[in-house]
């Protein structure tokens, strides 16, 4: 049995025998899941990534990628969601060196064939039940009603995304934005007050993000984005990507004005050398885009590796 779900739940099926991936797909269509099955681990890991399925289902033996390093990959990747319950099967009796590796590569269950079909999808309505009630109270503290990611979901999130770029090596930015009105006039003036086009403003650099990316509100009338694979070049071009795009659409939106984006960031080729967190890096952000002038129509983005010592110290919270 499952549990009551309003909408029809979906599974990925990897198994490189045909008979037993059609059989194992048939248990999914019975249990009223839509089902897709491929014997290929390489395109398994290409469907979970671009797919958001349920449950993946995925044989410890699979063709050219086998399921625990498929497993492995999407618990690296950032971009997964995490809380799919993905389930490694062996034709093999099962012994604890393989049932740990499937376990550390971040696999939620580890069943041998013939499988007990009541108790998996037993445990796989608990596990998309909890996932459901997870996601509920998780959304009204990561995201407010826009979409965008709270301070606090910024900070949560960075806690998952600095661990694998620490992990790889990876390059990453950090970049604070507050948008004001182009041109001369006092700093009261040059704030972007009205609501709706701070969320057209917030809306376009969602847009021109990479999926990758995570775009926070970290103020009244600021944003941060967190960018991974990202180093200080990427940075400036992000910048310059959406200021072109402010300037071509400041007509077509609530802004009734061009736009001059201020943006600070901090960026570093390899997180793991330069022994930093995502915490400090979105201070340094901060602090960078506190040195930006707000007035004048010239450069307005500054990194914090421009910045002179004093104006170095990452921001009070």
């Amino acid at each position: 049995m499952t549990a009551n779900f309003a909408r029809r739940l979906t599974a990925l099926v990897g198994c490189s025998d045909e008979w037993m991936a059609r059989s194992l797909e048939s248990v999914f269509m019975e249990k009223r899941y839509e089902a897709t099955r491929t014997g290929s681990g390489k395109q398994a890991l290409k469907l979970a990534r671009g797919n958001p399925f349920d449950v993946l289902l995925l044989d410890e033996r699979m063709e050219d990628l086998n399921g625990v390093d498929v497993c492995a990959a999407l618990r690296d990747d950032p971009i997964f969601d995490h809380a799919t319950p993905i389930v490694i099967i062996s034709a093999a009796h099962s012994t604890l060196p393989s049932r740990t590796a499937a376990y550390a590569a971040g696999a939620w269950e580890y069943c041998h064939l013939p499988l007990d079909v009541d108790g998996l999808f037993l445990k796989l309505s608990t596990f998309l039940r909890a996932r459901e009630q997870h996601a509920v109270a998780e959304s009204k503290t990561l995201m407010d009603a826009s979409g965008l990611y709270t301070q606090f979901g910024l900070y949560q999130v960075a806690e998952q995304l600095g661990a694998r770029a620490l992990r790889k090596h990876e390059a990453f930015a950090c970049l604070a934005f507050s948008p004001q009105p182009a041109g001369e006039g006092s700093e009261q003036a040059r704030k972007i007050d009205d609501a709706g086009a701070f969320a057209d403003v917030a809306n376009l650099v969602r847009e021109q993000a990479r999926k990758s990316d995570i775009v926070a509100k970290t103020g009244d009338s600021q944003l941060s984005v967190l960018a991974p694979d990202t180093d200080a070049a990427g940075a400036r071009l992000l910048v310059a990507r959406l200021q072109r795009e402010l300037d071509s659409s400041s007509g077509k939106r609530r802004l009734g004005t061009p736009v001059r984006l201020r943006a600070g960031y901090c960026a570093v080729s390899d997180l793991a050398a330069a022994k930093l967190d995502l915490n400090e890096l979105v201070h340094r952000a901060e602090s960078a885009l506190a040195s930006v002038p707000t007035s004048g129509d010239g450069e307005a983005v500054v990194g914090f590796d421009d910045l002179q010592p004093p104006n170095r110290a990452a921001p009070p919270h």
